[in-house]
């Protein structure tokens, strides 16, 4: 192929004038990462411009866009889709700074508001749901700079004369996740990425799988829907031996939505990773139901030096209706398995349900005190589009200008529960026992391996 291809995860600028905080990680853009390696495996001339990572500004992106034939551009690669970002001004931004005939948008925001974000960007198509299979599709069957209108690819959408939406069939999710090529890591800036405090830079993201067959009120899933996907043990280890032995990795994340799912799975994989002697710390987040004792101890073997637990509220009465299907003697059975085991804890804690009282709010912040994770980190909740929460609370996204999530449950005082969260974060944070729990947690995480 003589054309060159652009993939662009913007510079977040944007993210700080949203009403409530959000992390502004610096975490490679794994789906660019994939459909770089894809369209590279077609012949197609690829870069990776991570303007986040690096900090560039738009003049930057407007340089490198004018030798690109095509720019696709995200406005959620850092999560893996299922927490987007509330203020998307930067991602409006970079998509102003490419020229409209050769622009192509993809992430959550595009999925859930196309009509919106197309008209905004003038870009010539829309990606919806998962990415990588279409952006390949419409690099191998577009003709970009022409008057016609792109084809009909599965899972793309376009605006007809008269700004009216045209979806072109669904594309179902991949099912054979151990097809994906290798992530193109080569192409990205590894040296850049990093999980402070928990992990150096050198850090990367990898996922074993794809959907969760849950269905908590709260959580996005139109990225990947709920069927689940999963890699092959084998097919896994083998990714994640030649990702760490190719590029250095200091340490990885697996982004999957809920890793210990299938049991014998993990089980088996961990066993790859033991018998391969893969020395890269590494973590995961999965639900509190799944992390017994056995469990805990296993991923620890393997490597696995912190565990993710979405506890997300400290009432029995939130917890059941979000739909979760957890109680708070659960959350404190896995923190227990995981400390027991040398696996330090973080954990997802939610303030501002529906109907949720400051009592409620009171009592999430009581069972983080107690539980005595090694990290705790509290949110306001977020109605996002496509969930059960947006239309439980008649969220209606198009009532917003197209850079704008909604920014919390509107039945809530934004100030009063954005006060709760400042005294949650200083009450477990600046407690005398923090401090020693923490020296514990990172002792036991960092004793050597039996095998190493």
């Amino acid at each position: 192929m003589s054309r060159n291809i652009l993939l662009v995860n913007p510079n977040w600028t944007g993210i700080s004038r949203q009403s409530q905080r959000q992390f502004r990680r610096v975490w490679p853009p794994l789906s660019l990462a994939l459909a770089a390696a894809m369209l590279r495996e077609r012949g197609f001339s690829v870069r990776i411009l991570d303007a986040n990572a690096l900090a560039l500004p738009l003049s930057r992106l407007t340089e490198e866009a004018r030798g690109a034939d095509q720019v696709f551009v995200t406005s959620t690669p850092y999560d893996r889709w299922q927490c987007p970002a509330l203020d998307v001004s930067f991602f409006l931004d970079a998509c102003r700074a490419v020229e409209p005939e050769k622009l192509y948008i993809l992430g959550a925001h595009v999925t859930e508001r196309p009509r919106t974000l197309l008209a905004a960007t003038k870009a010539r198509a829309a990606i919806l749901s998962e990415p990588e299979e279409t952006m390949l599709e419409l690099a191998l069957a577009d003709a970009p700079a022409s008057d016609a209108p792109p084809p009909p690819v599965p899972g793309t959408a376009r605006l007809d004369k008269d700004n009216g939406l045209v979806r072109a069939p669904a594309r179902p999710p991949m099912e054979d996740l151990d097809a994906l090529p290798l992530p193109a890591f080569d192409l990205l800036p590894m040296g850049q990425y990093h999980y402070f405090p928990l992990m150096g830079r050198g850090f990367g993201i990898l996922e074993a799988s794809r959907g969760c067959p849950f269905s908590c009120s709260f959580c996005y899933l139109g990225m990947y829907g709920k069927k689940v996907r999963r890699k092959s043990p084998e097919r896994f280890a083998d990714e994640v031996e030649a990702m760490v032995r190719a590029h250095g990795l200091t340490g990885l994340y697996f982004m999957d939505l809920e890793f210990c799912l299938d049991r014998d799975w993990v089980f088996a994989f961990c066993e790859e990773l033991e018998r391969r002697r893969v020395r890269t710390p590494w973590c995961c987040q999965t639900r509190v139901t799944d992390l017994d004792p056995e469990m805990a101890r296993t991923l620890r073997r393997a490597g696995c030096n912190l565990v993710h637990l979405g506890v997300e509220s400290g009432s029995e009465r939130i917890l059941a209706s979000t739909g979760k299907g957890i109680t708070t003697d659960q959350a404190a059975r896995a923190v227990k398995a995981a400390r027991e085991a040398g696996l330090r804890t973080a954990l997802f804690l939610n303030l501002g349900f529906p109907g949720e009282t400051p009592e409620e709010m009171d009592q999430t912040v009581d069972l983080a005190v107690k539980l005595s994770p090694t990290w705790a980190s509290f949110h306001l909740v977020v109605p996002f589009p496509g969930t059960r929460l947006a239309r439980d609370t008649n969220t209606d996204p198009e009532a917003l200008p197209p850079h704008l999530y909604p920014q919390y449950v509107p039945s809530h005082d934004l100030a009063a529960v954005k006060r709760k969260l400042r005294r949650a974060y200083a009450r477990f944070y600046l407690r005398p026992s923090f401090a020693a729990n923490l020296i514990r947690d990172e002792a036991r995480a960092r004793r050597r391996l039996p095998w190493t």
